[in-house]
C-alpha cells in the first residue's frame, strides 16, 4: 500500500529527523527528482510505503527545467514556435 502527500520544502529535513528518531530505517531520502520536487518516503511498521513531496524554486536554468522543456513542459510567458496556432 502506498500513499503520497504534498509537503513544505522547509519540512522536509524536520520530518525526515523525526522518522529516523523513531525508526532509523524507516526513512528513503531525501532524494531530488528530474521533475524538480524533493521526495522522502517512509516505510510504516504496516509496511505502508508514505511519499512525502515538496516541491523546489523553479530555476529557468537549472538541468530540472531542460528536463521539463525537453518533454514539453515550460515555464508561464515563455512560447515556442511550435506551440502556435497551426492553419
Amino acid at each position: 500500500m502506498s500513499f503520497s502527500f504534498a509537503c513544505v520544502l522547509s519540512q522536509v529535513d524536520t520530518l525526515v529527523e523525526a522518522c529516523r528518531a523513531l525508526r532509523p530505517d524507516s526513512v528513503d531520502g531525501p532524494r531530488d527528482t528530474p521533475w524538480n520536487t524533493r521526495d522522502v518516503a517512509v516505510t510504516t511498521p504496516e509496511n505502508a510505503r508514505i511519499v512525502f513531496t515538496a516541491a523546489k524554486p523553479f530555476d529557468p536554468a537549472s538541468q530540472e527545467a531542460r528536463n521539463l522543456e525537453a518533454i514539453g513542459i515550460t515555464p508561464p510567458g515563455v512560447t515556442h514556435a511550435d506551440h502556435e496556432e497551426h492553419a
